[in-house]
């Protein structure tokens, strides 16, 4: 759960409106004051973190099927190869042994370029997540701030933000409004299998690199 829970605390930089103010304490009752949210808190209590969490872990397991695959298909032709020495015998020559190693080291290559890959492209989905929930979230902020006359939403964290002015939390705030206007939840499954198309055409090619 705080795999994600790090990043939507750290990510951007304030959500902006109007006004310029930065007083506490009494810039609840002020204009321009600024409010915090523990985006943690939020995603948590909204069941938003057990979401993300199930669609990345299918996402996650699309990769990996498609990775043991291709695993799966450079072994059985890695051992049709070597049965096919071991069936000459005698009459092996040194060309077709240097082949054979030939091919399993571009194998093995093409699975470790295609584990970064996936490696990669489930960084990026990660961030897409928390892009998305953040941008439903905004105006979410902004009305909650709004209501108690702050005009900037920064993110609460306890590395960067010391103490804070209860007055100027806006977390329950808006874990009541997120609930009240949560749009319905997504089927992750649909996004699953396209997701899956990038590793399985990377593995689909590593044979032919193979017999290079």
């Amino acid at each position: 759960m705080r795999k994600f829970g790090v990043c939507l605390a750290l990510m951007g930089a304030a959500v902006g409106m109007t006004g310029c103010g930065m007083q506490f304490g009494s810039s609840s009752s002020s204009r321009g004051g600024i409010a915090v949210v523990d985006l943690d808190k939020v995603a948590a209590e909204t069941n938003k973190s057990f979401e993300m969490k199930e669609q990345y872990e299918l996402q996650e397991n699309s990769y990996k099927q498609a990775l043991l695959k291709f695993q799966a298909d450079a072994t059985a032709k890695l051992q049709e190869k070597v049965k096919d020495l071991q069936d000459k015998g005698d009459e092996v020559t040194d060309e077709a042994k240097r082949e054979v190693g030939q091919f399993q080291l571009n194998a093995n290559k093409a699975l470790a370029q295609a584990q970064n890959a996936a490696g990669s492209k489930l960084g990026v989905y990660k961030q897409e997540q928390i892009a998305k929930f953040r941008a439903e979230l905004k105006p979410i902020l902004q009305e909650a701030a709004a209501k108690r006359g702050l005009a900037i939403v920064i993110p609460k964290n306890d590395g960067l933000l010391l103490a804070v002015d209860p007055g100027v939390d806006i977390t329950d705030d808006v874990i009541k409004a997120y609930r009240e206007k949560k749009p319905a939840p997504s089927a992750p499954a649909a996004k699953a299998p396209e997701a899956a198309k990038a590793p399985a055409r990377t593995a689909a090619k590593a044979p032919e690199a193979a017999r290079e």
